[in-house]
């Protein structure tokens, strides 16, 4: 009995090690073992001796006081660069929130237990995921959010800013011209509106407006105190001429931007010699240094040029670290899940690199024209 006892102490000891050592588990009970070795045990004691609700405090970001604002393991292994193994884990048991909070509550249980029952805990937070899921759904149908009631169109925005102003300021706001209106209200008054009727969070209203093909707030903010002005002076609202001038404005924007990128890329001609921007970072620290000391200069020539995609092929001709330089590196990339309908990070950092007289596309941005 003594002999098996001693075999398992040396195993759990062993894989101790192994996650002191990679620091990134892959499962629960992974994470409370690494924990256990890692965490401190002023912390220990007040993760064991908080409610489940407000854990997050115990730990950064939330923690306010020392030493407890400055244990960052468990953001580090749920922020978005952080640990791919274990937020997977956790996504493909369809939890996509909560993940530092599941490894708080995880922990807790293993401290006052000396054990866990995963399968328990996970339920726990897909339960919630569903909850909080089915919420995210309804905001888009429901009138109150917050306690706070959402008008359904722009005719029921009338009746709620009537309700909020009395008449003497609704007669002061009838004095004013319309630009004068605006630009006094949109910050702070229009802020209100934003925050509260869910224009950046989605609602009824924020839908209604994206019905109208309007997607940013404040264009829609701008429409209801416009609309309101013109409404409270009996005058023509004119919604679809106000529609119109948003969507020419981004549309204006697009094509500036466009023509932009075109007179820039302009200036990228075959057979160019550029100096690289490092805009993916550095092989190494030395690298870095260098460039940053000016010693390090990594130059290209245009072999071909992608008129449509804005993109350049250069074979590099210069660089001063004999691992070349990096040109792709997927580290805070976004990625549409159409399965999960959720945008994450990256689950699996990606870096590549290209050595001297080697040949690669680029964005033209990546570079600069030698003068």
């Amino acid at each position: 009995m003594k002999k098996i006892f001693l075999v398992s102490t040396i195993l759990f000891l062993a894989q101790l090690n192994v996650f002191a050592q990679n620091k990134l588990p892959k499962n629960l009970k992974q994470v409370v073992m690494y924990l256990d070795k890692d965490c401190p045990d002023s912390i220990k004691v007040q993760i064991k001796n908080t409610h489940q609700d407000s854990l997050i405090f115990t730990v950064y970001p939330f923690a306010k006081t020392k030493p407890y604002k400055d244990y960052r393991t468990i953001f580090n292994w749920t922020s978005e660069n952080g640990n791919p193994k274990i937020t997977k884990y956790l996504d493909k048991k369809e939890i996509f929130d909560h993940h530092s909070e599941v490894l708080l509550y995880s922990f807790k249980q293993y401290l006052v237990n000396d054990k866990i029952k995963e399968k328990d805990i996970l339920n726990k937070y897909i339960k919630l995921q569903k909850q909080l899921d089915d919420k995210n759904k309804i905001k888009y149908i429901t009138d109150t959010i917050n306690k706070v009631y959402i008008p359904k169109d722009l005719e029921d925005c009338f009746v709620q800013i009537n309700i909020f102003w009395n008449d003497s300021i609704k007669a002061k706001v009838r004095t004013w011209e319309e630009n004068e209106f605006t630009g006094k209200v949109h910050l702070g008054f229009g802020m209100w509106l934003r925050n509260n009727w869910q224009l950046w969070g989605g609602s009824r209203l924020s839908k209604y407006f994206n019905n109208l093909n309007i997607y940013h707030p404040d264009d829609m903010s701008g429409i209801i105190l416009l609309s309101y002005h013109r409404h409270l002076n009996n005058r023509e609202i004119k919604l679809e001429e106000q529609i119109k001038y948003y969507q020419d404005y981004w549309e204006n924007s697009k094509k500036t931007e466009q023509k932009r990128k075109i007179e820039n890329f302009s200036k990228y001609k075959i057979g160019n010699t550029l100096e690289f921007n490092y805009p993916k970072g550095f092989v190494s620290k030395e690298q870095e240094d260098n460039y940053d000391n000016g010693t390090c200069t990594a130059k290209g020539v245009i072999t071909e040029r992608n008129k449509k995609d804005f993109l350049i092929k250069v074979k590099i001709i210069e660089t001063c670290d004999k691992k070349g330089i990096v040109y792709y590196d997927n580290d805070g990339d976004i990625i549409y899940n159409p399965k999960t309908k959720r945008s994450s990070s990256s689950q699996k950092r990606i870096i590549k690199k290209i050595k001297r007289n080697k040949e690669q596309w680029f964005e033209y941005k990546s570079w600069e024209p030698i003068e």
